[in-house]
């Protein structure tokens, strides 16, 4: 079993993957939100023991703390397997931890003294200062796309050049691709940009397994093969999740499995769905009138723009219907609007994909920490009048049932805070995506170490 460390790990996407190969060991984790870490560990202790973990921000941890947090799992210097995280690189202030960073040998690399000059890049420093110190066989950086394009001292694309710098200088060999999860079974168009450093063996990526079926059926049409399967639709991820519990409470949760609908499933919800009890996190608030008047208006995978016509066009012609005698029509719609036969949001303009259905036969957009609000994108359910619970979002994020979010810093049996639960899922790691990533490393250390593909450990199935 290899073993993997987490930094910036939310609630543990990333790491969930890891774990889910079947071919790593999660042993560490970080994180400054304490109900995302709280979740982290939930979810990552087994039989073999709870991962050390961190609580705070990482610029004000020790190296020589997180090398005995290591050590207390056997682990030393140069033997962790792989190190993964997602640092953020955008609008923070630095906290200079003085003479370790000073007595650190990385400061003196080019790359890292470029870095420095912004403090947007103090996260992004730190986690190579402690890649630097932990000196583990793989480092795995995940990222926005636009990190990619992120300009440095003027320079397009300098951030990046930069890490990668770093990491050379640092004696690994680096990689870097942006990955659709879409492309790796996620029901989720999502992409992500990644950094692959390895010390042991050439870097690379692994194959994507899944494409649009149009460019499929073009394929097909071309008589070209193909090994790809068709992207998982929102549909496969979530149709045969019953209806959500209503109000303050999670009901549903830790209840017998029974309470999944007896419907066919795709092989998606089947490998989802839970063996031991029904899911935690399924459960809706109410909302105001306005906003259910809003999303009973949206058709499935409409865009704003679409919609406001559709629905003014109805409107032009009941204003015209309902016109009184010697009423203006500002004042026939200031009546409808008092009445609530029309609503005046449909008069404004939002960005696409404001208030908008998720498509039942397409994956869903991405999924963000902000898919608590409607109006902040797609993340109303394809047909109910509500926006998607918490279970929903993390099934198009690729979370397993049995995956629990831990919406209170306290209390492991707290699960029913949506805005808290969908902010750590927006901002996780797609475990199916990961989980590829952890796949094609193992192989990738596996032949390091001489041994043949372990197709044993790592199979794909869970346990029955």
């Amino acid at each position: 079993m290899y073993t993997v460390a987490e930094l910036f790990c939310g609630c543990g996407g990333f790491s969930q993957g890891f774990s889910q190969s079947h071919r790593f060991d999660v042993v560490f984790g970080n994180d400054i939100k304490p109900e995302a870490l709280r979740t982290f560990a939930f979810d990552h202790t087994t039989e073999r023991g709870a991962p050390e973990i961190f609580l705070g921000d990482i610029r004000l941890a020790s190296t020589r703390d997180i090398v005995a947090a290591l050590e207390r799992k056997g682990i030393r210097k140069g033997e962790l397997d792989c190190l993964i995280g997602g640092p953020p690189c955008q609008g923070f202030s630095q906290m200079r931890r003085g003479e370790e960073r000073n007595g650190s040998e990385i400061v003196k690399f080019t790359g890292y003294n470029r870095l420095d000059q912004d403090p947007r890049n103090d996260l992004v420093l730190r986690f190579l200062e402690i890649a630097d110190e932990l000196q583990p066989k793989f480092i795995l950086i995940e990222n926005v796309p636009q990190m990619k394009r992120h300009s440095h001292n003027g320079v397009l694309g300098g951030l990046a050049e930069n890490v990668e710098s770093v990491l050379r200088q640092m004696e690994y060999d680096v990689e870097n691709k942006t990955l659709n999860a879409a492309n790796y079974g996620v029901p989720q168009l999502r992409e992500r940009f990644f950094f692959l450093a390895s010390r042991v063996s050439r870097a690379s990526f692994p194959d994507q397994t899944h494409d649009d079926p149009e460019s499929l059926a073009l394929q097909r049409l071309d008589t070209l093969s193909s090994d790809f399967r068709p992207w998982v639709t929102v549909s496969e991820a979530i149709a045969d999740l019953p209806p959500p519990s209503r109000g303050l409470e999670d009901e549903l949760g830790g209840r017998e499995t029974e309470l999944y609908p007896d419907v066919p499933l795709s092989a998606f919800a089947r490998d989802m769905r839970s063996r031991v009890s029904f899911p935690y996190n399924h459960l809706t608030r109410s909302y105001s009138a306005k906003i259910t008047r809003i999303i009973r208006e949206m058709r499935p995978g409409e865009t704003w723009d679409h919609a406001i016509l559709r629905v003014q066009r109805r409107y032009e012609q009941l204003l015209a219907e309902q016109r009184k005698p010697g009423e203006s029509r500002e004042d026939t719609l200031a009546r409808l609007v008092e009445q609530g036969v029309i609503e005046p949001t449909f008069y404004r303009e939002y960005y696409w994909s404001a208030y908008t259905r998720l498509a039942w036969e397409r994956p869903a957009l991405t999924i963000t920490a902000n898919a608590n609000f409607l109006g902040s994108g797609r993340f109303t359910h394809p047909e109910q009048d509500r926006g998607i619970t918490m279970r929903e979002a993390a099934r198009l994020q690729s979370f397993r049932d049995d995956f629990r979010f831990i919406t209170s810093p306290e209390n492991d049996e707290e699960t029913n805070r949506i805005g808290v639960g969908l902010d750590m899922i927006g901002e996780a790691v797609p475990p199916l995506l990961a989980e590829a990533l952890a796949r094609h490393i193992a192989s990738l250390l596996d032949r390091q170490a001489g041994e043949p593909a372990a197709e044993a450990a790592a199979e794909t199935a869970r346990p029955a």
